[in-house]
This record gives structure tokens, C-alpha cells and sequence, in this order.
């Protein structure tokens, strides 16, 4: 058996010190570059999803002061025609929901519930002017 092992170990120095590479030698080599390639691969991967959630988290900042913004102003206009003109009301919510939706706060939600709750739904006419 050591004789076995002292020729294995010989023809294992001849071969690295030619230059052959087995293919036991070539699959280990292979796995460890693609071992490396993936590792490299993985970090690109959690370096742009850490650039893009920050972009994503910018988007929903401004576009939930967008949305605070045009509650306000609907929520003035309301006040100061007493009312909530029928034609708008799913469009309010609609709008509430999507302020709710990138985390809006309770400002919104108190206008909001104030308009719907303490001012009345005005009637709305309209007149189609069908043309042939």
C-alpha cells in the first residue's frame, strides 16, 4: 500500500511539474471558476437591487406628495363648494387608495374621511350632445 501511494504521489509531482492537467484536475478547476464567477455574479446582482430599491423607494416618496398634494387641493375645492360633486367621488377614493398604497400618512386619510363623512354629494348633470 505504500508503495501504491508513493507512485501516486510521484506521478502526481510529474504531472504538475509538466504541466498536464487531469480530469480530475480540470473538473475541480472548473467548479472553482465557476464557483468564483457565480460569487462575483451574486454581488453585481445585490449591488443593483440595492440601487434599485433606492430608486423605487425615491418613486414612492414623490409620488406620495404628489398624491397628498392633489388630496389637498380636493379636499379645499370640497370645502369651498360644500360638497362633493357626484361625478368625482370614486375618483377621490380612487386617489386615496392609491395615496394609502404608497404609504401615505393619517393627513390624507383625515381629509379624506372628513370630506366623505361630513360633506354631501352634489348631483351632477350632464348633457351628451350626440352628434349622427
Amino acid at each position: 500500500m505504500k508503495i501504491i501511494n508513493e507512485i501516486i504521489s510521484l506521478t502526481e509531482w510529474l504531472i504538475d511539474g509538466l504541466g498536464i492537467e487531469t480530469n480530475g484536475m480540470r473538473k475541480r478547476r472548473e467548479e472553482h471558476e465557476l464557483l468564483v464567477k457565480t460569487s462575483s455574479n451574486l454581488t453585481a446582482l445585490q449591488e443593483k437591487y440595492a440601487e434599485n430599491s433606492l430608486q423605487i423607494n425615491n418613486l414612492m416618496i414623490a409620488q406620495r406628495e404628489i398624491l397628498a398634494d392633489k388630496i389637498n387641493d380636493k379636499y379645499k375645492f370640497y370645502i369651498s363648494i360644500n360638497g362633493i360633486p357626484e361625478d368625482e367621488v370614486d375618483e377621490f377614493t380612487n386617489l386615496h387608495q392609491a395615496y394609502k398604497g404608497v404609504g401615505g400618512n393619517h393627513s390624507g386619510d383625515a381629509k379624506y374621511e372628513y370630506c366623505m363623512n361630513h360633506l354631501p354629494v352634489i348631483p351632477v348633470e350632464t348633457k351628451l350632445v350626440m352628434t349622427t
